[in-house]
């Protein structure tokens, strides 16, 4: 099955990911409440940038969203790129999609943001999960206290990140 990666732009796009996200927003954590999905997406749509996966049939199947900077600095550090989310559903969760839609991100923010030298992206630290996924081609950078909880901040260089991904295109 194809997966097709690309930012939200009309309103549309928006829509659809944003019932995607308010369906499966247990998978960023179980006590997540709709007002705060909400008001998740209302930071994610006005200050940062949703990219979304889609499936042959045009079916919302994974989102991420990303600052240019990021918030403790009030988006003034624009040599970062910070992911603070990603979210699939549970029938296309796994490496491909993920590979994908990072591939995607890197090569999104490369072109429309070249001053970013550094890719942080942010994990719950009870996922063990998504935090060995991330270990995989990313330093531990530091841990803040997230909209859900702890998380840990992982940082690694545009270039580098470009490296590690050219073997899976």
């Amino acid at each position: 099955m194809p997966i097709y990666v690309k930012q939200c732009e009309s309103d549309e796009e928006f829509a659809k990911v944003s019932l995607f996200f308010l369906t499966n927003k247990f998978g960023l954590h179980p006590s997540i409440s709709t007002i705060d999905a909400v008001t998740l997406l209302y930071l994610y749509i006005t200050q940062g940038y949703l990219i979304y996966s889609s499936d042959d049939s045009n079916q919302v199947i994974g989102v991420c969203a990303y600052y240019h900077g990021t918030p403790e600095q009030e988006y003034k550090d624009k040599h970062v790129a910070f992911m603070d989310m990603a979210l699939s559903d549970k029938a296309h969760q796994g490496t491909r999609l993920f590979v994908k839609g990072l591939i995607y991100l890197v090569d999104h923010i490369a072109e429309h943001h070249p001053e970013v030298e550094d890719l942080q992206l942010a994990a719950l630290t009870e996922n063990t999960y998504t935090c060995r996924l991330y270990a995989k081609f990313a330093e531990v950078s530091h841990t803040r206290d997230g909209y859900v909880g702890q998380e840990t901040v992982f940082c690694v260089k545009i270039h580098q990140i470009q490296g590690f991904l050219r073997k899976y295109r």
